[in-house]
């Protein structure tokens, strides 16, 4: 790195300095060299922490102007030049809000008809190109792909002020208007059937398309989520971070061009190292990693907006819990309603609460929906200076934080953090016109690996592309491919249009289900004849160890489910619609017999991990399958035979009217809804009607609802 450019930060760095004129020469010199165009950037971004300071800063607005970062040039005193600028780069949404030179180049190319992969650093503003997509009404069905909740009610939010325009849909079940933005998950653009007038489609975070492991169902999805939409619409837009390339022919294939601004950063980063000596367990690495977050924390962090990365949900638990036995936090009042409500409807110990009074929380992707979306609200609006997280709400959703510190420089137990992920977590410190510098704090070595080239399996039918994803292309694959799949052809246990209707189920375990039930077609009738959402103990039973034993369901529940008994006695509770707060006392009462050290931490990370992983989403897949495939063999050998829908969609609603869930993602609590439920009729209604009649009940006095949950519920509804 340049010797100027290390003089240039020190001297801004330097409270003291005050030789303006001096350094603007040196940095138009520099500029004018044309040789470390990515410095100078990044010191005119540095310089503007202290521009009041600067006499002549006109002259680092014209610096500002000549590397396009237009939207940085104070316009109240704007020369001929930039107020042209201005004019030419003004965003179709705002006339307040500017592109900088390289959005504009992205957007007027998508407006011209290119189809762009975009990949940029994190600060780059590359869903503001989404947003002034969505302004210029070009499109009339628009649909946005992202892989997180979290994403998708960011998202939400940020479109909401085109409300009279387009109706926003989130939800498979919400009915189309004339012109819509649909922002789904992979899976739900899957479920959708009225997605054939989409004229435009956008898929965020598109490095997910390259699979991380031989059996990456998401991915899986993913790609055919892509393949689907594409089949419909040839315009598309798709952004993600910095990579290093794509595969080799999806340029071609797909007819796009592939558009990489690494360097381009509209925000300037520190970064500062702390290598850990102690080797060993992760119980010893720990004590030095908890020295230097102290001594991090204490130098200035705490009371700024500080990310703190965890590799997993149970670390970012008892981080917390480190957090609050140092005394570094005092008491604050102002979450005091939040933290109540969650004892209320919890358990009083959760460590969460105590966080929370202190400025403090965590955010990971087991959390209820609401719970999780208000904490990331309360952090935005500085409410909780400290917030520690695993990956799923770094990768993707923005916050106002000024510091992120690594704790954890690995993704799992065994992977270490490599150079992507640790960009893509980095490059969430700092925010244009919030913290022109971030500082990232590294516990560990920087990776060294390099930048990934992203393949695209359902386009380049590589290698990576999984059995599943390949029997999705049906005649479209190629001829070693072909090879590949073609035991699932000449099979004659289950026809090839039943696996491919389970699309993210290894086929493999299906035929292999079905191979048992052949042999056990007399054996096993009478326990699998069954239909309704109230199957009898022993049925009950019986799909219990279906599910255990064949479709591995242990490693789907984050250890949650052991055995099949335990399987099942968690599947009765969801029956009886057992609330969360018994739910969680039952698992602590359970587990503490034998487990001197489990908390209630532990049991509440366990019931959320078995809603969210198995009820809420895998059983309900797997169950439908196994209907499927019991009638498919029973009808086959001339039995009778059952029908589980009923049961898996009644399950996967945990027993309560379907819109219940969906209101979880619109940022209304469950339990909530429920006390909504028990005083309005709402009987046989989808969730757009809900929604209505939920506003409507507002305008009037709601006294089963606290003052807490009444604004929040106006708040959530309020985007809807």
């Amino acid at each position: 790195m340049s010797t100027w450019y290390q003089e240039s930060k020190s001297k801004i760095d330097d409270p003291n300095y005050n030789q303006w004129d001096s350094f603007l020469a040196s940095l138009v010199n520099e500029y004018n060299g044309h040789k470390h165009i990515h410095l100078v950037q990044d010191i005119v971004i540095r310089a503007l922490e202290r521009k009041d300071e600067i006499q002549n800063a006109f002259i680092l607005d014209h610096l500002l102007g000549e590397l396009g970062l237009y939207p940085y040039i104070d316009d109240k005193k704007n020369s001929s030049k930039d107020k042209l600028r201005r004019l030419l780069f003004t965003t179709p949404q705002d006339e307040s809000k500017t592109f900088h030179i390289r959005q504009a180049e992205v957007f007027h190319r998508i407006i011209n008809g290119e189809n762009i992969i975009l990949s940029a650093p994190t600060s780059f503003g590359k869903s503001l190109i989404i947003e002034a997509l969505v302004a210029t009404h070009e499109f009339d069905n628009i649909v946005v792909v992202v892989p997180t909740i979290a994403l998708m009610d960011e998202l939400k939010k940020k479109l909401h002020k085109y409300c009279d325009h387009y109706k926003i849909i989130t939800q498979v079940a919400q009915e189309a208007s004339l012109k819509n933005i649909y922002i789904l998950t992979q899976e739900r653009v899957l479920e959708h059937n009225d997605l054939s007038s989409t004229d435009f489609f956008i898929v965020d975070e598109f490095y997910k398309l390259a699979p991380t492991s031989s059996n990456d169902e998401r991915c899986d999805r993913l790609n055919l989520a892509f393949k689907k939409l594409y089949a419909r619409c040839k315009r598309f837009y798709m952004l993600g971070p910095r990579i290093n390339g794509l595969a080799s022919g999806i340029e071609e294939e797909l007819r796009c061009t592939f558009l990489k601004f690494d360097s381009y950063a509209t925000v300037a980063t520190n970064e500062f190292f702390y290598p850990l000596n102690t080797k060993g367990k992760d119980s010893e690495v720990d004590l030095e990693r908890d020295e230097i977050l102290l001594k991090i924390l204490k130098s200035k962090a705490r009371n700024e907006q500080t990310v703190i990365y965890c590799k997993s949900p149970k670390r970012a638990s008892s981080l917390l819990v480190k957090l609050l036995d140092s005394d570094l936090f005092a008491p604050t009042p102002s979450n005091k309603e939040f933290s109540t409500w969650l004892a209320e409807n919890f358990h009083h110990e959760w460590s969460l609460i105590d966080g929370l009074n202190h400025g403090i929380a965590y955010h990971h992707a087991q959390l209820p929906r609401a719970v999780a979306a208000l904490i990331v609200d309360y952090f935005n609006d500085s409410k909780i200076n400290i917030l520690i997280c695993t990956s799923t709400l770094i990768e993707g959703v923005n916050t106002n934080a000024k510091n992120i510190i690594i704790y954890d420089d690995c993704i799992t137990k065994r992977t270490k953090l490599d150079m992507f992920t640790f960009n893509n977590i980095s490059g969430r410190s700092g925010r244009m016109f919030e913290h022109f510098v971030g500082n990232v704090y590294i516990l560990g070595d920087k990776p060294q690996t390099e930048l990934p080239f992203i393949d695209m399996p359902i386009v380049t039918q590589s290698d990576n592309a999984s059995d599943s994803l390949l029997l999705h292309m049906g005649a479209e694959v190629n001829e070693p491919n072909r090879e590949k799949i073609r035991r699932y052809y000449e099979q004659d246990v289950i026809p090839v249009p039943l696996l491919l209707k389970h699309q993210g189920i290894n086929p493999s375990k299906l035929i292999n289900f079905a191979s048992s039930l052949i042999d056990k077609c007399g054996a096993w009738n009478r326990l699998m004849c069954w239909d309704g959402i109230y199957p009898d103990q022993y049925q009950l039973q019986h799909l219990s160890m279906i599910l255990f034993e064949y479709f591995n369901v242990s490693a789907m529940g984050g250890g949650t489910v052991r055995t099949q008994k335990q399987l099942n006695r968690k599947l009765i509770d969801v029956i009886n619609k057992v609330d969360d707060k018994a739910l969680i006392l039952q698992d602590y009462e359970f587990w503490r017999k034998g487990t001197s050290n489990y908390n209630i931490d532990d049991a509440i990370q366990s019931v959320f991990n078995f809603k969210k992983n198995l009820v809420s989403y895998n059983l309900p897949k797997l169950i439908y399958a196994i209907s499927d495939v019991q009638e498919l063999i029973f009808k086959r050998f001339s039995y009778p035979f059952g029908d589980y829908k009923s049961f898996a969609s009644t399950l996967e609603n945990f027993y309560f009217p379907a819109p219940v869930s969906s209101l979880e993602e619109f940022g209304i609590p469950n339990q909530i809804t429920k006390k909504i439920l028990t005083h309005n009729d709402f009987d046989g209604m989808n969730i757009d009607q809900y929604l209505e009649e939920i506003k409507t009940a507002l305008g009037g006095d709601l006294p089963y609802l606290t003052e807490f949950e009444t604004s929040l519920v106006k708040s959530a509804l309020y985007f809807s």
